[in-house]
């Protein structure tokens, strides 16, 4: 028997109907003569928490039994999978030899691979690979199934990762949570992670840059032209670079002000005057981050939210292609789908038959790259082939999110945005001053779309310019020295932050490592699409993050955990360089054995840091337990003595009316609290 083993049902069955298996469906499997098909739900194998490795490790705040460091790693079934492993396991047994048709990545291959070591399966092990599901896909990928070995390096890194992942988890909250803990309780407890400690970093010295901001003015100049019997433009001062600051601003007022002077009511010759035809290709599909950085700005909804909603469209109702994507390209045998999806498009809503006749199946789109494709497991996410279903029973945050999906996908196959851009050049007093306009010709796809995030400054400049030329003469009619204040950073918020998560480009601008700067941008940043949003939904839950008005800042927690703990546990440079070694390991130059060496000496050390530092700073201070109410010393009418702002009244407990007390008016602000003496 060949035993295909997948990552989801889902997947599963967009293979099982190449393989013609669906027809024979079983409890958690497909089977049809020598082939069964079966899947798992992602990871649903999980580490064994420390205290199976000990009784030890049961209590949290013994670091004498850091750090923890398995010899041999213990594995476990999740719960709610238990009984689909059981399936699985059943049929390995049966397998003659193993298909692995997870995801097309270092994830999917772990999902596989360790479901075949933890049931012990010896036998014959092969590697289906490819990033699409479509049948196309499908057919070319079962054509060149790859021999196990060619792939396995990959389970080696992911093995590496997930290791390393739990042994930073485990021992460093642990030991910070001792070391660095303000008091006792949940609410004190740390939690340190390889992705959220530096994501927290991120929002800190965001926060830290923002609240010692300290403005200071700058000063610009515009300039009214008119040429002869034309329309007045305005064109700006182009700062020269012996003015310009390391920002790129002049603070030299008295510059401004005399060139302003000088240049008030003279003529000028026209440098140059260009106008030119340009095109602008629709933005891309959405990968899950454009999704929610989109989504999340425009409905004000979470980025976890947005996950959601997308993960609902795909598993639910079947309308949109698999959300958890960092790509926005389609493999090029997709294309002969189009057709059929534009049917289906106009079959669930009419409306759209208008964008639909002025879109062409066949335009040879930037879309169609399958170099792209193939760096991850999926491509863009898409609209379905589905054809029947009522759009109405979404609701409208589905149906809006639905909307966009679709129209990104329509505007692949529509004509260029289409624009004139003019440029006015003119030296006025040995000075460069600089006008730009432009006109639309032919809106093309955002007729559908209209502005969108990846082409927000499409129409900067959009003002349209008179038709002048090079030597013409135009007099400066009126000047507009202007003064202005520099202003700090805008704090995060869910969208920002995600963003910066995926390319660190802030974070880049602080790096002066050239090699490092090459690790960073070649790496998808601090997380994957899956997990970002969770990761910064953990940041919340642990209070180290806060958000008022949909701007996120560092709770007082969070910035307790960034001081205290060594800045390599929070600097996204760590993470790069592990990237690096990961790298090392999928190309055979490093084993999982000195990778996770290396990661055990580093541990390590920082464990040894954290116990020097809990033995020199005086033990938390436990939450005093309440003592029992004196009786009242004080006398109804008097100011309270807690507050101080105030009055003191009598009250009665709820449930004993004949047990008065004295109590503030301020309460609920003010909790003081006096028996009243009994007559």
């Amino acid at each position: 028997m060949k035993l295909f083993l997948c990552e989801k049902p889902s997947q599963a069955k967009d293979i099982g109907k190449v393989l013609g298996v669906l027809d024979g469906r079983f409890d958690g499997y497909f089977s049809k003569n020598d082939v069964a098909l079966t899947w798992a739900f992602g990871h649903i194998l999980e580490y064994a928490m420390p205290d199976a490795y000990g009784e030890q490790y049961k209590n949290w705040g013994n670091l004498d039994a850091l750090p923890i460091v398995p010899q041999r790693w213990l594995i476990v079934v999740k719960k709610e999978a238990s009984k689909q492993f059981g399936v699985i396991q059943k049929l390995l047994k049966q397998a003659d030899e193993v298909v692995i048709a997870t995801d097309a990545d270092r994830e999917g291959e772990v999902i596989g691979r360790e479901i075949l070591d933890y049931c012990g399966y010896r036998g014959k092990v092969f590697r289906f690979w490819t990033s699409g599901l479509d049948p196309a896909s499908v057919k070319k990928a079962l054509a060149g199934i790859l021999p196990g070995q060619k792939t396995e390096p990959l389970y080696q890194a992911g093995l590496a990762r997930s290791r390393a992942d739990w042994l930073v988890g485990m021992n460093l909250s642990r030991a910070y949570t001792v070391a660095y803990v303000a008091g006792f309780g949940k609410e004190h407890t740390l939690s340190v992670g390889r992705i959220q400690t530096p994501t927290l970093n991120l929002v800190v010295q965001r926060d830290k840059i923002i609240d010692t901001f300290v403005p200071y003015p700058y000063y610009t100049l515009a300039v009214s032209f008119v040429p002869q019997d034309k329309e007045p433009f305005k064109a700006t001062w182009q700062i020269p670079e012996n003015l310009r600051n390391q920002d790129g601003f002049c603070t030299d007022k008295a510059v401004v002000d005399d060139l302003a002077k000088r240049i008030h009511g003279n003529r000028y010759i026209i440098d140059r005057a260009d106008t030119e035809l340009k095109k602008t290709p629709a933005p891309l599909p959405y990968s899950l981050s454009a999704l929610q950085k989109e989504a999340s700005k425009r409905f004000n909804i979470s980025t976890g939210k947005v996950l959601d909603i997308a993960q609902a469209l795909y598993e639910k109702h079947k309308l949109t292609s698999y959300p958890r994507t960092p790509c926005q390209y389609l493999p090029q045998s997709q294309q002969a789908d189009v057709s059929r999806i534009f049917t289906a498009l106009e079959s669930l809503d009419p409306s759209i038959s208008g964008s639909l006749k002025q879109a062409d199946p066949l335009r040879d789109s930037r879309v169609w790259n399958d170099a792209q494709v193939n760096k991850h497991s999926h491509h863009a996410i898409i609209p379905t082939s589905v054809a029947i279903y009522d759009l109405n029973t979404l609701s409208k945050i589905e149906r809006d999110i639905y909307l966009m999906i679709r129209n990104r996908y329509i505007a692949q196959f529509l004509p260029d945005y289409q624009y004139e851009a003019t440029v006015i050049l003119i030296t006025a007093e040995q000075q460069l001053f600089k006008a730009m306009g432009q006109v639309p010709k032919q809106q093309g796809w955002k007729a559908l779309l209209g502005q969108t995030e990846d082409h927000d400054d499409d129409d900067k400049g959009s003002t349209p310019l008179p038709k002048v030329s090079a030597g013409e003469s135009v007099q400066a009619a009126h000047v507009y020295p202007e003064s202005k204040k520099t202003t700090p950073p805008p704090r995060f918020t869910e969208a920002t932050l995600l963003d910066e998560m995926r390319t660190l480009s802030d974070f880049l601008k602080t790096v002066g490592d050239e090699a490092i700067k090459k690790v960073l941008k070649s790496t998808e940043g601090l997380g994957t699409e899956a997990t970002r949003a969770a990761i910064i939904g953990r940041l919340f839950e642990m209070k180290y993050l806060d958000k008022q008005k949909g701007k996120i800042s560092a709770t007082n927690k969070g910035k307790h955990l960034i001081a205290a703990i060594p800045p390599a546990v929070a600097d996204p440079i760590t993470t790069a360089k592990w990237e690096l070694a990961l790298a090392c390991i999928e190309a055979g130059r490093l084993t999982l054995a000195e990778f996770l060496s290396f990661q055990g000496a580093s541990l390590g050390e920082l464990v040894a840091q954290a116990k020097a530092d809990a033995v020199k700073r005086p033990p938390p201070i436990a939450a005093a337990k309440p003592s029992k109410p004196q009786a009242a010393a004080s006398q109804i009418g008097q100011t309270c003595p807690t507050c101080q702002t105030g009055t003191l009244i009598r009250r009665d407990l709820k449930n004993n009316p004949e047990k008065p007390f004295l109590g503030c008016s301020n309460y609920p602000k003010c909790k003081h609290f006096e028996w009243l003496k009994s007559n």
